[in-house]
């Protein structure tokens, strides 16, 4: 397969709003990146009959996309029959793509990136969003700047090796000051409900909480934000950072290819309406069961410019870019010496037309 695709139209995404999207890596045809993966399928055309695909999602960004493409029936225009595994932690969906307990799933940059560097076979197809998190503190709290969190405590409900604290490290750095966010900041790992706990209590002095809880958080009226983590990674580097993509591993995409060429497909579908149906996010405020009124518009601004149009050459360089400015951070024995070979493929597309 040729890395040099045409199907920019086809894979158009407008910016749409979403919930809850890191990231930047080399691809195929250049850089660390290679579209002739060992094994690659030979042909990722339509699918003639319904096929069965098992999808790993967390909260948040995740849940939107998999509700409206099951409930709008894009996923069986496409032929995909969804068998869907929700997992409560991003480390747990990790491991489960890593282990082949799912086909398919919504997992975080640096963790394919590891997955990979660790011989798991872990590969990367598309791109779903940036962060839509934020770091806040108590309204009363003594700290003004992300930069006086030095030698404090930040909750992080992803753990330290989430894709959302990579960038987040980034930022720190970049626009704070803060050389290590592991080191100089005392990080204390746990889910959304127990790090704001802990805020609310006066036990940490801040915390980087998910999607739906930056939606709580702000609708509540008891935190300030600290940090925007994509808005504030943006106006230093200049690019969104893609941290949730599209995963699989080299030997589901050798025997599968037309059906990750469906799931791209009935992507594209899904977030094409989202952007136009008015009503998505006032009934997926009450999936998520946000009763406050503001939460639809809320949840619309929050992502809509989270979201990641294309999946192509140059976003995977901009995916490569981003590791490569994460090894630094993270640091090359506890994340990867380089781009691994291999982890994004750009050529899955190639006859969906």
């Amino acid at each position: 397969m040729k890395c040099s695709l045409s199907h920019g139209t086809g894979r158009r995404r407008w910016q749409v709003a979403l919930l809850g999207v890191v990231s930047l890596a080399l691809v195929a045809c250049g850089g660390g990146g290679d579209t002739e993966a060992p094994g690659a399928a030979a042909s990722c055309g339509p699918l003639t009959e319904p096929q069965s695909v098992t999808l790993g999602v967390n909260p948040g960004a995740q849940d939107l996309v998999t509700y409206v493409m099951q409930e709008q029936g894009f996923a069986e225009k496409h032929k995909l029959q969804l068998d869907v595994k929700s997992f409560q932690n991003p480390a747990a969906l990790h491991a489960a793509i890593g282990q082949k307990a799912v086909d398919v799933g919504f997992g975080g940059l640096t963790a394919m990136a590891t997955a990979r560097q660790q011989g798991r076979g872990a590969m990367i197809f598309d791109v779903l969003t940036s962060p839509s998190n934020v770091v806040v503190t108590r309204a009363d709290s003594d700290i003004r700047s992300f930069s006086d969190l030095r030698g404090r405590k930040l909750g992080v409900f992803g753990g330290r090796s989430s894709a959302t604290f990579a960038i987040t490290s980034i930022v720190a750095k970049g626009k704070y000051g803060i050389d290590s966010l592991e080191k100089d900041v005392d990080v204390v790992e746990g889910p959304d409900a127990a790090v704001l706990g802990l805020l609310d209590e006066g036990n940490i002095d801040a915390a980087l909480i998910g999607t739906t809880a930056t939606v709580q958080a702000m609708l509540s009226g008891k935190y300030r934000v600290l940090s925007d983590i994509s808005e504030d990674y943006q106006a230093t580097y200049g690019k969104l950072p893609g941290h949730v993509m599209a995963a699989t591993t080299d030997d589901y995409a050798a025997s599968h290819c037309g059906v990750l060429n469906a799931f791209s497909a009935a992507l594209d579908d899904t977030v094409a309406f989202i952007q136009t149906d008015g009503g998505v996010w006032a009934d997926y405020a009450k999936k998520i069961e946000l009763t406050d009124p503001r939460a639809p518009q809320l949840l619309h601004e929050r992502v809509a410019s989270r979201y990641i149009a294309d999946w192509n050459q140059d976003q995977a360089d901009a995916e490569a870019a981003l590791i490569e400015q994460l090894i630094p951070v993270l640091g090359a024995d506890n994340f990867v010496p380089a781009v691994p070979e291999g982890l994004f493929r750009t050529d899955l597309r190639t006859g969906a037309e």
